[in-house]
């Protein structure tokens, strides 16, 4: 358990965190979201977003059941996600020229970004995860109380 002078210092430092103070700062950080799109989600794409309803249908076919639908649509999201993310790394690998004359600078930079590209890739492998887990509890549930056919 945390200790009350733990807790307090945390808060106290939590309210000095209070991001960008001047006009220039405040200007950058609003564009950090949208370096390479990630951030966004997937479903406000309008082109994405008919995809994701379109997959969801193809899945769900022959089935009302709507909390395995719901999960099916996370499915169809992540698949979506994820293949925006592989594009969003295939791009810094396409901006850096030769790989084998870049620069350390150029590198370095790219390797950042990558790195932060492989954050929004594990979090959209783990809620695909997620969603197959609860789709395989839910059909398990429903066998073992004699409930419909198991897949």
């Amino acid at each position: 358990m945390t200790s009350t002078r733990k807790i307090e210092s945390n808060k106290r430092n939590a309210s000095r965190s209070t991001g960008p103070r001047t006009a220039g700062g405040k200007l950058r950080s609003r564009t950090n979201a949208r370096r390479h799109g990630l951030a966004t989600r997937i479903e406000e794409d309008p082109e994405a977003k008919g995809g994701i309803e379109f997959l969801t249908a193809t899945l769900a076919e022959g089935t009302d059941d709507f909390l395995h639908i719901e999960q099916l649509c996370v499915v169809a999201t992540c698949h979506f996600d994820l293949h925006r993310i592989r594009a969003a790394r295939y791009d810094v690998f396409s901006r850096m020229d030769d790989l084998e004359t870049v620069s350390g600078k150029d590198f370095g930079i790219a390797l950042r970004a990558m790195d932060r590209i492989g954050r929004y890739e594990t979090r959209a492998f783990s809620k695909r995860r997620q969603a197959l887990r609860k789709m395989h509890e839910q059909l398990t549930r429903r066998h073992s109380h004699g409930e419909g056919d198991c897949v």
